[in-house]
């Protein structure tokens, strides 16, 4: 609830790796169209001179990734998120080691990638770039745009992972059921240096401050 100013941060004490990370997460929006900026997940410092974002735009509703390399945006989807009865899965992987630009960040929805987009700006990510994500010193937030801009998620969230050092696929996170619906299961990987997993299984303040601090 957004009048509530509830968001998730931590602010990183060592680095970890800037150009391959993944975000994954499930995600029911629960206010649409109220002109403002949903941010599922960010880096960013005060005056926004260096930033990296996955939100959802006002108005029109579509999914958009941010960096500041690329004035801002790297990617829009054309497809837009209204729907406020289901969940869905999302998941932003980048790796900016790729030598194809299409291949330096992916959207994907539900297990499937995105693939059209009203902005494609991926070629603004240099090969090798460094993103804010995963940088010391830099707050990381879970539903606002803190320490830059008071504005507030509305969804819910459930098992929100964050893996440092791994651009991953679908399949990691979830499988198909036999009714053909996407569906989570337990991620067995490693989270490297600033990974983490929120099941949010126990509400109290002191277990999420510990669930978001600590590698897994």
């Amino acid at each position: 609830n957004s009048a509530d100013s509830a968001y998730l941060s931590r602010t990183p004490s060592v680095a970890g790796n800037r150009k391959t990370w993944t975000w994954a997460g499930w995600v029911k929006r629960s206010r649409i169209s109220d002109n403002n900026y949903h941010e599922l997940f960010c880096a960013i410092d005060a005056s926004a001179t260096s930033y990296t974002l996955l939100l959802w735009n006002p108005n029109d509703e579509r999914l958009s990734f941010w960096d500041n390399s690329g004035g801002p945006s790297i990617l829009v989807t054309n497809q837009v998120f209204r729907d406020t009865s289901a969940w869905i899965h999302l998941i932003l992987a980048v790796d900016t080691t790729q030598a194809s630009a299409s291949n330096r960040a992916k959207l994907y929805v539900n297990g499937s990638e995105i693939t059209s987009f009203a902005i494609d700006n991926r070629s603004a990510l240099s090969q090798n770039y460094d993103t804010t994500i995963n940088r010391s010193g830099y707050s990381h937030s879970i539903g606002s745009q803190q320490p830059y801009s008071a504005r507030y998620l509305d969804a819910y969230l459930a098992d929100i992972y964050f893996i440092d050092g791994q651009a991953l696929t679908p399949s990691s996170f979830g499988q198909t059921d036999s009714n053909g619906v996407w569906q989570p299961k337990a991620y067995t990987g490693t989270y490297g240096t600033n990974g983490f997993h929120l099941d949010f299984a126990d509400n109290s303040a002191d277990r999420k401050s510990t669930r978001l601090n600590s590698s897994h």
